[in-house]
């Protein structure tokens, strides 16, 4: 064999060799994302966990958001506070649901059929409609508050725009 022909030879190795490599890195980069994204699932669940967590552990918590958002006794400025509050957490832990299933995270209608319906559920009483509307406009991106919306909307016959960006990404 010729010095050219083990040139040839060891050009096709190395080829081979940098092929398998990829694939190899493909394979690494394939089992990292899957990891990333159950690490997404856990801290979200863990979010979830501390608002459910507080309300089973603690009756007065319970009272509040079953009495308060229903309009069942008059709050003072420190349950009202208490209350917009635990409204905040619902929604933030909600945006994180819907962020991430924009960013393709989470599968796509994950937001429209898990946090959505929930977060809905507490913003269709009165105190939390009411809460809502005033705090869609200070705290929150527009593409969630439009699928926060679509969402309300859905069950109540109202139309709205959608967010086309939010769905087509």
């Amino acid at each position: 064999m010729s010095f050219e022909q083990l040139s040839y030879l060891a050009q096709i190795v190395a080829s081979i060799g940098v092929i398998v490599s990829l694939i190899f890195v493909g394979l690494q980069i394939k089992h990292n994302t899957g990891a990333l994204q159950r690490n997404e699932h856990n801290s979200t669940m863990a979010q979830w966990t501390v608002i459910r967590q507080a309300i089973a552990r603690n009756r007065d918590i319970a009272e509040l958001m079953t009495a308060g958002l229903h309009e069942e006794r008059a709050l003072d400025a420190a349950d009202q506070l208490m209350l917009e509050q635990m409204l905040e957490e619902y929604a933030w832990v909600s945006f994180h649901i819907w962020d991430r299933t924009q960013r393709g995270v989470f599968p796509k209608g994950t937001f429209e059929l898990t946090a959505g319906p929930l977060l809905c559920g507490l913003l269709r009483t009165a105190r939390g409609g009411a809460w809502w509307r005033s705090a869609k406009h200070t705290g929150f991106i527009p593409g969630f508050v439009l699928d926060v919306d679509a969402v309300l909307a859905k069950n109540s016959g109202v139309s709205v725009v959608v967010n086309e960006d939010t769905h087509d990404s």
